[in-house]
């Protein structure tokens, strides 16, 4: 569209570049037809707009590396050229695709905030190739992607047959609008890389997210939790196995900036504005400085427990396919989703993950707890002050509990510092599935060595017997009166060489430990104690159960 008014023009959606030249003519036109009197004002505008006209169907030219004129058909719109075999009739299918790169390149420039790439700001038509039907094109080996010409511009290849596959194409299309990125961090490389797939393809889900393979990466998520953020092509250690899930790690990755977007409710501007920031910083940093150290890390956590959770922020039919594309295609040996499995005993002790298990930077492990009683349970973290390479660790712990009614609830586990923490939940025996979830979220956002850096910790999940009658349940040791006002009274069955007793708040702090030998009956004087519920632990050589123990 064309507007004059206020010695201002509108032209649509140009390239900066090309808005220099519609000034400079529209500056020469006016110019020309100043002398000209009032009564021709009409005669002048009409010439202008004719000026215009011309020049808006000859803003473009065609410089092509690939494609023989003699052999080669092709249609023009807009700022597009595509080409395709003169011995197949494409001009319908055409027709209708360039309406829809149209509508792509409106939405990244006027929406995203994005810019065109060279060859049109230069300009030059952008070089689409239709191959795969046997034509003049498939001597190239051309996949479906990007490349870049001998002109140093990008053309994008595409087979014949993705017509009606608006994903992808749009997922392609957004890698055109990427290419001019000033933005050194955001490079297609290194730690870097997941991004610019990640993000190519939220903006290709983004164009129907209910679609059945708009995230069908996403299984690989959960099954490989302890992997690094931005895991990509270019910065895979030899350590890791070559597999199917680790390869498409960075494509699934746009679930988590869809979650951003649709759940968390951020603008899309702040998933493609980065690439035109001149930001040094990678786009994992970015996202963080966009939303804040708390913000982003409880979004992170918040995103886990949704996958953890059945993916209960996609449709049903999403989450089947994505399951599907794993069982055809993941190495069934490299399924990670559950770092270990526990019985309602809990973990015993103090709990480690094997070397291979242990979390990176900005990734998690889930640990699933079978559970048939109706108990408490307290699950207790201690993280490593720093990770294997010295950069300072930060931990956050999440608790899932689902029914076998289809309902759940989330615990935050309670942190007292940044690798410390501890929650005690109650439960019923109809909850019967237990996930505990440790986030490993540093202020480190780019490796330093081709060895990701680990972050160990240790974690206890311990079951507590809910029991606030005289005497405990349990027939080896009795711990009364329950509730106490002051004297508690613990009795063993025997004489044990050995009885440690320890009493935890709810929150997890240590409050009283005390050891103990050669003993049947032990009286312990809590008249100190504030009100309130707190845990005893008593311990033998044989035995160790843990009950709740009011104080009043």
């Amino acid at each position: 569209m064309f507007l004059l008014k206020n010695n201002l023009v509108y032209l649509g959606s140009f390239s900066f570049v090309n808005l220099v030249l519609v000034k400079q003519l529209f500056t020469k036109a006016l110019a020309s037809l100043l002398p000209i009197k009032s009564h021709m004002k009409n005669i002048t505008i009409v010439a202008v707009l004719i000026l215009f006209s011309e020049f808006l169907h000859a803003q473009y030219s065609i410089k092509d590396t690939f494609a023989n004129p003699l052999e080669c058909t092709y249609m023009t719109r807009d700022a597009f050229i595509i080409w395709w075999d003169n011995d197949y009739d494409y001009s319908v299918e055409v027709d209708i695709l360039l309406d829809q790169i149209i509508e792509y390149r409106n939405e990244c420039l006027n929406e995203l905030n994005m810019m065109d790439p060279p060859g049109v700001i230069d300009g030059y038509y952008q070089n689409i190739y239709l191959h795969g039907d046997g034509g003049y094109f498939d001597s190239n080996g051309w996949g479906n992607g990007v490349g870049t010409d001998s002109n140093g511009y990008p053309f994008y290849t595409m087979p014949y047959n993705l017509f009606n596959d608006i994903i992808t194409v749009a997922h392609e299309i957004f890698h055109l609008y990427q290419y001019n990125s000033n933005s050194p961090g955001f490079a297609y490389s290194g730690d870097s890389q997941w991004y610019i797939e990640a993000s190519a393809n939220w903006y290709g889900a983004r164009q129907d997210f209910t679609a059945e393979r708009a995230f069908i990466e996403a299984e690989s998520l959960v099954k490989l939790p302890q992997v690094p953020f931005w895991l990509s092509f270019d910065n895979f250690p030899n350590t890791y196995p070559e597999n199917w899930q680790r390869y498409v790690h960075q494509y699934a990755l746009a679930l988590f900036l869809f979650y951003l977007t649709e759940e968390v409710g951020i603008s899309p501007n702040v998933i493609s504005e980065g690439f035109y920031m001149g930001l040094t910083e990678t786009p994992q940093e970015y996202l963080y400085n966009q939303l804040g150290p708390i913000l982003y890390r409880n979004t992170f956590m918040d995103w886990i427990a949704s996958m953890t959770n059945d993916f209960d922020f996609i449709t049903e039919n999403q989450r089947v396919a994505n399951e599907s594309e794993w069982l055809t295609y993941a190495d069934p040996d490299d399924d990670n989703e559950y770092t270990e499995v526990f019985d309602f005993n809990g973990t015993n002790g103090w709990f480690q993950p094997a070397f291979e298990d242990i979390t990176n930077a900005w990734s998690y492990n889930t640990y699933k707890l079978e559970n048939t009683n109706t108990t408490s349970y307290t699950f207790e973290l201690n993280g490593d002050s720093n990770g294997t390479f010295g950069s300072s660790s930060y931990f956050q712990g999440k608790i899932l509990v689902k029914n076998t009614d289809g309902s759940h609830i989330l615990y935050d586990l309670l942190m007292t510092d940044d690798t410390n923490g501890a929650k005690t939940i109650d439960v019923s025996s109809s909850d019967t599935e237990i996930y505990y979830i440790i986030g490993s979220m540093p202020t480190y956002f780019e490796e330093i060595d081709q060895e990701f850096q680990l972050f160990p910790y240790q974690i206890k999940i311990s079951n507590v017997i809910l029991d606030v009658s005289a005497f405990t349940t349990a027939n080896f040791i009795k711990a009364y009166p329950n509730p106490i006002e002051d004297i508690l009274r613990v009795e063993l069955e025997a004489h044990a060489h050995e009885i440690e007793i320890e009493l935890y708040s709810t929150i997890g702090h240590k409050i009283f430990a005390e050891t103990y030998f050669n003993k049947k009956e032990i009286e312990i004087d809590f008249s100190h104690l504030n009100d309130g519920v707190n845990f005893l632990k008593v311990s033998t050589n044989k035995n160790s159960i843990i009950f709740k123990l009011l104080k009043k």
